[in-house]
């Protein structure tokens, strides 16, 4: 088995010079001139620079264009997006994405989804791309007789497959299949494709020489390894003639120890351009041989802004055809921005239209500051790389546009009252007022958002806090009385004057189990709540993470600067439950930070200042020492005081969110939309 040899991925502080995590707080304001402006991409015209980069949704049924994917792509077409691109599309069995996830364009019938696609997208006055792909040996999606195919005998951190080594028959096979695939998406009335030439999938493959120990014509010079990207996009436009689009994403850095720089790829995009077959260049960085990389080149808060629009830079200043560009553009002004100082001729906006696929039209409304806001959580990214459909952490209609249908108005307008201004109750209270109900929302505390504020105090989610921001705003915008500081009680669910009540009083930790031989007089016990709202310093925390999730972490990544921590976890890794994709920031946060991880451990009784731990597998005690607080986390467990009384009353409720059962943030907003659209 060839090894790889990887340097650690750059640190995101490289690029914050040009594009910092402040930038993208701009003020959403201005006339987006040049976002809004029309561009010319080989034979069509695209309404604005808006771009809805590729990704796979979730929503594709047997590798068709299922209804679900269908509605999913029109409600962002009829907010306004320019141009769309569809998630990586199989070309051969040698290199899907996973079995029944993704376009299948091996599929012959997939044509007729493909002319349903494009109705709905065409009848939004929207453009469509399909992106083509072949994963190389990024993936482990095969069987017998269906070994993965790959330049060379270089397996990827991600699966650790060794690939079958491609001969020539199979190279010209898989050209042919593109340029097949190309056919179908012609035939099927889309606007083009996108060649998909990054992240190690086969074209990049083939030109890195990372991953192409050829000695042929293929492998070697860079020249040679240039070639079989050059053939595949002259077969891709020959099949796809002069009407159709043909881009290639391709990376601007791989980021990788032996992998593509940014100056091979700067004089590699002269090349790929130079016979006029491509209409554009879709800049992207990573490879996904390389583990890190596979999760950084989707960054999560706290990521900067526009990260990668330096590598586009570059490749613009070497070509004279459109450039794009992506990574973390969250806002439109940011994207203005962009635009406006010639760094990129497209800005790839992708995660913020899952966040609001209405985001252009509201820009073109002059309402930029009700777009709601993309906070780096990743949850759509986690669930692609689960397997599952797409999800929003705070626009529960994200991947649900069929099944949810649209918003409607309210048949007559009630008195509403929402009890809990946690992520439940706020977004109940919004969208029962958006439908037309006078609408009370009340808080028991000083503070809107409950225990996702307390998140937003962590270093690692401090963006977090732009949900809360904007729902007081759009609370506001919507009449909506807030009456913070307000407890409602079983003896004043009496006084409310209302058609009914949504209930939302969340969640509280649990109370944990007692250590043996803990003095209170020696060690402080505490909740990670109370470490996020008032973090300790000078003092060594011991933080037991048996509660999943972020809660224990985000309490390790308050208290690391000005403290030792160290954390516990039955877990064959800490923070287990957290995706990869979040906890490669999280790890470098922490692990940077000089915490301690300790998996595999449970801790089984204190000495003193002394904690003793033994590891679940060989029973092998081990002491932490010198440790002056712990945050046993087991947890949370329902608050819910009311449901008896309002019962008593008479009134109609419905109970949301974490009171009902404690889950994630996304789950109990989705919930009080549901509420909201109920009532």
């Amino acid at each position: 088995m060839a090894g790889l040899k990887m340097k650690p991925s750059q640190s995101w502080s490289g690029v914050t010079e040009c594009w910092s995590s402040e930038k993208g707080k701009r003020a959403v304001t201005g006339t987006f001139q040049h976002l809004l402006e029309p561009i010319q991409i080989g034979p069509k015209t695209i309404r604005n620079r808006a771009l809805v980069t590729a990704h796979v949704p979730g929503l594709e049924k047997d590798g068709l264009a299922s209804e679900a994917f269908i509605a999913y792509q029109q409600a962002r077409a009829h907010g306004g997006a320019g141009l769309q691109i569809s998630g990586s599309a199989s070309v051969h069995a040698t290199g899907s994405v996973g079995a029944g996830r993704s376009l299948n364009n091996t599929k012959p019938e997939i044509v007729e989804s493909y002319k349903r696609l494009a109705d709905a997208i065409h009848g939004e006055g929207g453009c469509f791309l399909v992106q083509l792909g072949h994963a190389a040996a990024s993936v482990n999606d095969q069987d017998a007789d269906r070994p993965l195919w790959a330049p060379s005998s270089v397996a990827s951190q991600l699966v650790r497959e060794m690939p079958e080594v491609m001969t020539r028959s199979m190279i010209e096979e898989i050209i042919e299949a593109y340029a097949v695939a190309t056919g179908r998406v012609k035939a099927g009335g889309l606007d083009g494709v996108e060649i998909l030439g990054a992240f190690g999938q086969l074209p990049a493959a083939f030109l890195s020489p990372l991953t192409n120990r050829r000695d042929d014509e293929y492998g070697g010079a860079p020249e040679n390894r240039l070639r079989f990207l050059l053939e595949l996009i002259g077969a891709v436009r020959g099949a796809a003639g002069p009407d159709l689009i043909v881009g290639l994403r391709m990376p601007g850095d791989e980021r990788t120890e032996g992998g593509l720089t940014q100056a091979d790829m700067e004089a590699f995009a002269p090349q790929l351009t130079a016979s006029g077959k491509l209409d554009y260049l879709n800049v992207v960085a990573g490879t996904n041989y390389d583990r890190i990389m596979r999760m950084e080149h989707w960054p999560p808060t706290p990521a900067p802004h526009g990260l990668y629009v330096p590598l586009a830079a570059a490749i613009k200043a070497h070509v004279d055809v459109p450039v794009f560009t992506s990574g973390r553009v969250t806002d439109p002004a940011l994207a203005e921005e962009i635009l406006a100082n010639g760094h990129a001729d497209m800005v790839g906006m992708t995660r913020a239209h899952i966040a609001d696929p209405n985001l252009v039209r509201k820009v073109a409304q002059n309402r930029a500051a009700d777009v709601r806001p993309c906070v780096g959580a990743n949850l759509c990214i986690a669930n692609a790389t689960e397997g599952k459909s797409i999800r929003c952490l705070h626009n529960p209609e994200a991947a649900r546009e069929l099944e949810w249908g649209a918003q409607q108005m309210a048949e007559a307008a009630k008195r509403v009252a929402v009890i809990g201004g946690g992520p439940a109750g706020l977004e109940a209270a919004r969208v029962a007022a958006e439908r037309g109900h006078q609408v009370v929302l009340f808080e028991a505390g000083a503070d809107l958002g409950g225990q996702f504020s307390l998140w937003a105090k962590a270093p690692q989610s401090t963006e977090f806090s732009r949900s809360v921001q904007w729902f007081e705003q759009q609370l506001t915008q919507l009449q909506v009385q807030v009456r913070r500081n307000t407890p409602v009680t079983a003896d004043t669910i009496g006084d409310l004057e209302v058609d009914c009540i949504i209930l939302a009083t969340g969640s509280q930790p649990v109370k944990p189990p007692p250590i043996e031989g803990l003095d209170p007089g020696n060690i402080v016990l505490a909740s990670p709540w109370e470490i996020l709202q008032n973090p300790p310093s000078g003092q060594h925390i011991l933080i037991i993470d048996e509660g999943g999730g972020r809660a224990g972490l985000s309490a390790a990544d308050v208290a690391l600067d000005q403290n030792q921590v160290t954390v516990v976890s039955t877990d064959f890794t800490v923070g287990e439950m957290v995706n990869p994709n979040i906890r490669t920031p999280l790890y470098k946060r922490l692990l940077g930070g000089g915490v301690g991880l300790r998996p595999c451990e449970d801790v089984v009784r204190a000495e003193g200042k002394t904690v003793v731990t033994r590891n679940i597998y060989s029973g092998r005690e081990a002491q932490i020492e010198a440790v002056d607080t712990v945050v046993n986390w087991r947890g949370n467990q329902v608050v819910n005081l009311l449901s008896e009384a309002i019962e008593r009353h008479g009134i109609p409720f419905k109970v949301i969110g974490d009171c009902r059962a404690p889950r994630h943030v996304h789950t109990a907003i989705a919930e009080g939309a549901l509420a909201g659209r109920s009532v």
